[in-house]
């Protein structure tokens, strides 16, 4: 039996890896017996290199965690292997790589970030004239009433119609407190801020995403919010200078954003795609502020909302779960799930700051307890609209008496929230979904509502 030149076997031992085989001469052959074979001594980078070839990726291979160290050992005899570096964000907003990987695009073009300012009435405080986030107090409304200390009516008909934005809107708030100003964002790659009063048009707008805006919240105060699109970027401007002061790139859409309340909007977590929630503190730079990570969910993140305290959070997915986190711990202390449970894309909290609501996509509103152990309320739930196959939004009177959602069919519809009864079912122009609704914090039945038609309407 001849032995073959350059043959080995996966089965040799570890130092028989090390060692060339000689090929064996013609006159070698001819003896009866097979002489053993000869090896040459390889060099130390070479031998290195064939260790780390021989720890593979199969299901017998290694941990990551030595395969990284047999690289940092290969590096120092001259090897050159790719290290992660941490993702730095610079006094000017900059990007840079980040270290778990989820920040690795180029950098985004600063000129790209415009704000042009429309009504000349609203300067920024840098000048002598007022303030955009002071409202107009001309006396025919307290824009300063706390919740719950007034009572809502249910509206009758639409009283204005903005011009929203082209191909549909996808984000409608409120600012804070007072509302009146609202901002929303849409498909044209467009952030809008509109005077509620007044002569009711857009006060300031707000480019810099190259794609569809995804989801808009405001800080506790108003003077600054968070935008994320669809270009897999959160940024955070302010509100009237128009200005970004940070930005987060991902490598997954951020389908939804908070920041966390009475901490003046310097903590905001992020809920991606990939399943994973990203908390940030936006007044640290080594490692672009990322002081968590919440990875237990199993299907992309729809939803996300602080409690008024702050000191938890609740998370919606689609794996058809709603988990609540104590802050900064990446370990749920509730998992709400059935069987029968479907996902849930939207979720807002009661005035009353004592339950939470869901809008699932079996065309229900479930209602959850917010103190321990969270469960569901099983005579609370609201039915009457159709939601499957939308993210349908929903919102609270500031009496917490109304709930309000809208509906596929383009309709808004009004429940009693004492007894679950359907009360009013508002017909709204286009035909097509209602995907957007907010109740004003002042107003006691005054409504904006929106969708995929992009008008933004307002019902009284």
């Amino acid at each position: 039996m001849e032995l073959l030149s350059g043959y080995a076997s996966d089965s040799e031992s570890e130092s028989d890896v090390g060692k060339k085989p000689v090929s064996i001469s013609s006159n070698d052959t001819e003896n009866t017996t097979i002489r053993s074979k000869r090896y040459a001594k390889l060099g130390k980078v070479e031998l290195k290199r064939r260790r780390l070839q021989r720890k593979g990726k199969g299901p017998w291979g290694s941990w990551s965690s030595s395969e990284e160290e047999a690289e940092e050992e290969a590096n120092k005899d001259g090897h050159h292997s790719i290290l992660k570096k941490d993702h730095l964000n610079d006094s000017n907003g900059k990007f840079y790589e980040d270290e778990d990987n989820e920040n690795e695009e180029d950098e985004i073009p600063l000129e790209n970030e415009t704000s042009t300012l429309y009504d000349t009435e609203y300067k920024t405080n840098q000048s002598n004239t007022k303030s955009l986030l002071t409202p107009s107090e001309d006396g025919t409304i307290n824009l300063h009433k706390p919740a719950l200390s007034f009572k809502c009516y249910l509206p009758k008909r639409i009283l204005h119609t903005y011009d929203g934005h082209i191909d549909g809107c996808n984000a409608l708030k409120f600012i804070p407190k007072t509302g009146h100003l609202f901002i929303s964002g849409g498909n044209d790659d467009t952030i809008k801020l509109w005077n509620f009063y007044g002569d009711r048009k857009c006060v300031r707008d707000y480019k810099g995403h190259s794609k569809a805006v995804k989801t808009l919240t405001f800080v506790n105060d108003g003077s600054s919010f968070i935008s994320s699109s669809f270009d897999q970027t959160v940024k955070v401007w302010d509100t009237e200078s128009g200005k970004v002061t940070k930005r987060l790139k991902f490598k997954s859409i951020p389908n939804a954003v908070d920041s966390r309340p009475l901490d003046n909007g310097n903590e905001i977590i992020v809920g991606l795609s990939n399943s994973k929630i990203m908390h940030y503190d936006i007044r640290v730079h080594e490692k672009n502020g990322l002081v968590q990570q919440y990875d237990h969910h199993l299907s992309s993140i729809l939803a996300l909302k602080y409690f008024p305290d702050g000191s938890k959070f609740i998370s919606s997915s689609e794996d058809k779960t709603v988990r609540i986190w104590n802050n900064q711990i990446n370990i749920p202390i509730k998992q709400i799930s059935d069987t029968t449970q479907h996902s849930m894309p939207t979720l807002d909290i009661h005035p009353s700051e004592n339950y939470f609501c869901t809008q699932s996509m079996d065309n229900s509103i479930y209602s959850y307890s917010m103190k321990p152990k969270y469960k569901r309320h099983p005579n609370k739930v609201f039915r009457g609209q159709k939601s499957s196959g939308y993210g349908i939004g929903l919102t609270f009177s500031p009496d917490g008496h109304y709930v309000c959602s809208g509906d596929i069919r383009s309709k808004m519809l009004i429940w009693d929230w004492t007894t679950t009864k359907l009360l009013k079912t508002i017909a709204i122009p286009g035909k097509k979904p209602i995907t957007q609704v907010t109740w004003h914090p002042q107003e006691t039945s005054k409504i904006l509502c929106t969708g995929v038609d992009g008008k933004i309407y307002m019902l009284d």
